[in-house]
């Protein structure tokens, strides 16, 4: 029966904070209002027409900043009581503009709609440059602030889940340090990343996760290769354009946002109890020493926890000169003890106009430090490992311990005596002048420098019985690395209309990128205290006899790029762009330190043709074709095309009688090694129809990554002597369908009623592992560690990467029946034997794909009067998940007398103990998630100092809707080739949370 985790208790009332602060905020703000005087009231009756002139049914009459309205009739006839002489009525419909009048003494009006061509017209940014919607011919989907998801969303990409069709973000933790996986049309790669690149008013790799969400205007998403191509050798995974808020002329805007809200674990494990586990223990004859207590660890070891966030803006300008300023602060703690972060961040962006216009400059200054405090997820796998029948603490206050047992290690413990802590400084300078040669002749010139430090202290305390400490006692750890990125880019542009209806659109451009990292680390053990943790590591006596302790690198790359772009539009109904770019980069081998990464694309709008024109029901119908090639550099570090030296161990040097660090080759030098190519291809058909009530697109594409970059095993007969080296082998390709679509339900003065979809299908396939030169194994198996310190879970290979299959496809044995308790396993290869100790390869088989087919998410908004309703829901199909927690907690005794057990255990009729990879586990992902809903509310406002003002009430991950029977199906779907596969459900994920929150926002 499917399993519903519903909407439980989330706070049984909001802390002392939550409440003063909001209705502080709200008394503060109803004192504020001022009223008029009511004018005097008139009726105002009339028709409201086409431009066809035919009387038009159901437009909205309201008269403006009240919610006194009506709707025009059959005809197109109105008739209004009540409106003040001094008002303005307000003629609005669905795919049409809307129109203001001032009443005066009018008793009559009359109007005329026509329709609304802004959607068309609206501007989108794409690379260096913006263009009209309806002349684009590439994949391009844009957001609005407006269309940001609600709830405690302290990260852009969390903003974004579910709204973009083809944008896959996947948040499988509820650690507020963690990052979503972000996969755009499918994993492209094995090694060299599989993120989109992100650009931020126009900077290329700013940190997206430093932007607050309240800072951006519009997010967008280049899909395809040929609307990605302009960035050619980073484009490879897509492209996500971020436009923040800039001042406009007029009078200073002061924007004020702020939230206070509190999260608790969704759903968790459901582990026995101290009297279940005591039964079981009965049940099974298993002999332990029973501590007496009742403990639930889970609920040690957690809390809930509490978040705030406030942000404000200052805006404004003149005619030559605009500003807009912000400054955000979040504090976020996580519900594991030791977690959260906070987080100062600044923003500054000028606008500035000379030379009689035609010297535009921007500068956009932004500062950002975080403040993180990481916990230990492996804290989560003891607590679960831990037997409720034993005491958190020992009598004389010390902490409990299991002594001499594997793995049980007491949680609180780990979290109490181990500190790490991040701090991340971001600061970003850039400069941007254009200027205008002559008439659409403009020459842009961009600045940027950019550097990051990222400080991380670790220190583990030698507090007796901290089995976790090292064997030198306590430990410390500092490190700091540094990244200082320097970009430079001229462009120049020209614009011609070759007609009234036709333009040509030229644009050539140089770039230069010189990015430098450097860093270093140095640590230290046995300290005589742990007063003054990592902070003083020469008072430690490790370093004496290990010089391994310190250690430090730098390195440097270089990007230097020519593109080209042509886009032409001809009679207002057929479009066409060409990009080219030439990107050289010196991470690659002599013989490929240069790529190409061309593009073209064509649109033709067909209702501009004779047999659609002036079609009645579709309003834009558009078909546009594709083609494109990007490249991938991002995910591999410099120098690995060369061959260096390296530390490797120590040798006995007779002359000073001791043991001196020793060198040896450190990697295979590749002169062919160069980008990661993405060919993409495909067709899309934009449309709107019914005045625009019904509007959306349909997209078709293939994805190929050719010369995928991967570290294969090096053949010594052709004398290299590393025995791996990077190298390009292979291809891989992702196919699929998006669809977006908008229907408004309802519109008028009262109520209205939208919804937006966006989903997309895709399938994955490995085509090939290897070239002319090298070649990985047919099935490459990856290890991913199901829980540190847990026997028997280091390192289990329940994924494969093979030609043919999806990227980390599960492959195991197949279980025929359970006996005695026993796994029997099915004879696959049909020669009558299996080894049921283990099943080798020939009795293995394919048990599942971890990628799911379809990705999609409901987006509906409602509002009434005043009152607005937004909920969300989110779906992933088609998925597969390894459930680890079943496999090792979920068998009859699973280690009692050890450790503890899921209930289900109780029922099971497994009892074996082994680790295999195998179907029995192997379960379905499918899921349908609420995942964000908000109610608010916008008070009316006079003429008073305030401007704008909502309050709202939102929450997060509300209702989920699945069969998994594991803690939560949305799993990560990062890919770290050695350490990690995607769809493995580990036992110390940090588990997801719900939240809810209290917010307003002002303007003034």
């Amino acid at each position: 029966m499917m399993k519903s985790y519903q909407v439980g208790r989330y706070v049984e009332r909001l802390s002392a904070c939550v409440k003063s602060s909001i209705f502080t905020i709200a008394a503060m703000l109803l004192t504020s209002l001022t009223f008029t005087v009511m004018a005097q009231e008139v009726t105002v009756s009339g028709t409201v027409k086409g431009a066809d002139g035919s009387g038009l049914p159901g437009v909205t009459v309201q008269t403006k900043g009240t919610t006194k309205g009506t709707q025009t009739g059959l005809d197109g006839t109105y008739k209004l009581a009540g409106v003040p002489k001094s008002g303005v009525l307000v003629f609005s419909f669905v795919g049409m503009e809307t129109k203001e009048v001032a009443i005066g003494n009018k008793t009559t009006v009359d109007v005329t709609l026509i329709d609304d061509t802004k959607a068309l017209e609206e501007v989108v940014v794409v690379g260096y440059g913006t263009q009209k919607r309806k002349e684009i011919s590439g994949t391009v989907t844009s957001l609005g602030s407006r269309d940001f998801n609600a709830g405690i969303v302290t990260n852009p990409l969390s903003a974004a889940q579910g709204k973009v069709a083809g944008l896959v973000i996947t948040q499988s933790s509820g650690d507020p340090n963690s990052r979503p996986t972000v996969r755009l049309r499918g994993t492209g790669s094995l090694s060299a990343g599989s993120e989109p690149l992100y650009v931020i008013d126009g900077v290329i790799g700013a940190p997206i996760e430093n932007v607050a969400p309240e800072d951006i205007l519009t997010m967008d998403v280049l899909r395809d290769a040929s609307s990605a191509a302009i960035y050619g050798s980073r484009g490879a995974n897509g492209v996500i354009l971020i436009t923040t808020k800039r001042g406009k002329s007029g009078a200073p805007t002061v924007d004020y946002s702020a939230f206070v809200g509190q999260e608790t674990i969704s759903q968790r494990p459901d582990l026995l109890n101290g009297a279940e586990y005591r039964e079981a223990a009965t049940k099974y004859k298993q002999t332990y020493t029973d501590g007496g207590a009742n403990t639930d660890w889970l609920d040690v070891i957690t809390r809930k926890a509490t978040s705030q966030n406030h942000n404000l803006g200052i805006s404004g300008g003149s005619e030559n000169f605009s500003y807009r300023a912000s400054v955000g602060y979040l504090d976020q703690t996580g519900t594991l003890l030791g977690s959260g972060k906070d987080r100062v961040n600044a923003r500054l962006n000028l606008d500035s106009k000379a030379m009689n216009g035609k010297l535009m400059m921007r500068f956009n200054m932004s500062a950002s430090q975080s403040n993180a405090d990481i916990a230990q997820n492996r804290a989560i796998g003891f607590a679960m490992n831990m037997r409720p029948t034993d005491p958190v603490y020992n009598s004389d206050g010390s902490y409990f311990q299991i002594p001499g047992t594997f793995a049980n290690f007491n949680p609180l413990a780990v979290l109490d005596n181990y500190s790490q802590k991040e701090k991340l400084q971001d600061l970003l300078f850039n400069a941007q002048a254009g200027y205008t040669i002559t008439d659409g002749l403009v020459f842009n010139v961009s600045g940027t420098l950019r550097t990051q430090n990222r400080n991380n202290t670790t220190f583990v305390k030698s507090t007796p019985g901290n089995l976790l400490s090292t064997v030198g006692g306590n430990a410390g750890n500092r490190s700091l690395n540094a990244t200082n990125d320097q970009q430079l880019e001229t462009t120049l542009s020209y614009t011609k209309a070759i007609s009234s209806n036709s333009t040509l659109n030229l644009l050539g451009g140089y770039t230069y990128q010189d990015v430098i990292n450097d860093g270093f680390g140095a640590g230290n053990n046995n300290f005589l205290s742990d007063d003054l943790g990592a902070n003083n590591l020469g008072s430690g006596l490790g370093i004496r006899t290990n010089p391994n302790l310190i250690g430090s690198y730098k390195n440097e790359y270089k990007l230097v790029s020519f593109l080209a772009r042509a886009q032409y539009s001809l009679a207002n109904k057929y479009f066409a762009t060409v990009n080219l770019r030439r990107d050289g980069s010196t991470k690659f081998g002599d013989n490929n330190k240069w790529g190409f990464f061309p593009s073209v694309s064509v649109g033709w709008a067909l209702n501009e043709e004779a047999f659609l024109k002036g079609n009645s029901v579709i309003d834009n119908l558009k078909l546009r074709v594709s083609w494109g090639r990007t490249g991938n550099s991002e995910g591999i570090s410099p120098l690995r095309s060369r061959s260096f030296y390296g530390p490797s161990g120590t040798y006995y040097d007779g002359g000073t009688d001791d043991f001196l660090p020793a060198y040896a080759i450190q990697g295979n030098p590749n002169p062919n090694l160069k980008w990661e190519v993405n060919e993409n291809y495909g067709a899309g058909l934009d449309f709107s129809i019914l005045k625009g009530k019904l509007s959306g697109s349909i997209d078709w594409y293939t994805r190929k990554t050719k010369d995928l970059l991967y570290v294969v095993n090096a053949p010594q007969e052709k004398g290299f002597v590393f025995p791996t080296i990077l190298a390009n082998v292979g291809s891989m390709q992702n196919k699929g369908v998006e669809i977006s679509a908008s229907y408004q339900w309802i519109d008028n003065s009262k109520f209205s009623f939208s919804s937006t979809f966006a989903g997309s299908f895709n399938r994955n396939k490995v085509l090939s592992l290897k070239n002319d030169d090298f070649a990985a194994p047919d099935q490459v198996f990856l290890q991913t560690s199901l829980g540190s310190f847990i026997r028997g879970t280091s390192a289990v290979a329940f994924s494969v990467l093979q030609a043919g299959q999806p990227v980390g496809v599960f492959y195991g044995a197949k279980v025929a029946k359970i006996e005695n308790g026993r796994y029997v396993f099915q004879d696959l290869n049909g020669d009558g034997k299996v080894n049921q100790a283990n099943p080798d390869r020939n009795d293995q088989t394919y048990l599942g794909s971890p990628t799911p087919l379809f990705v999609g998410g409901l987006t509906n908004n409602i509002r009434y009067g005043n009152i607005d309703f937004q909920f969300q829901l989110i779906s992933n199909l088609g998925a597969k998940i390894v459930n680890t927690n079943n496999l090792l907690l979920g068998r009859q005794d699973g280690r009692i007398a050890e450790s503890n057990a899921l209930k289900s255990a109780l029922t099971t009729v497994v009892n074996d103990e082994r680790t295999l990879p195998m179907d029995y586990y192997v379960e379905s992902g499918n899921y349908v998630r609420l995942n964000n809903a908000s109610v608010g509310y916008t008070i009316p406002v006079g003429k008073g100092v305030v401007k704008r003002a909502r309050v709202y009430v939102a929450g997060n991950n509300l209702l989920l809707f699945t069969k998994y029977s594991g803690v939560d199906p949305e799993i990560s779907q990062a890919l770290s080739i050695g350490s990690q596969a995607p769809g493995i459900d580990v036992r110390e994920t940090f588990y997801k949370t719900r939240g809810i929150t209290a917010g307003v926002s002002l303007s003034f």
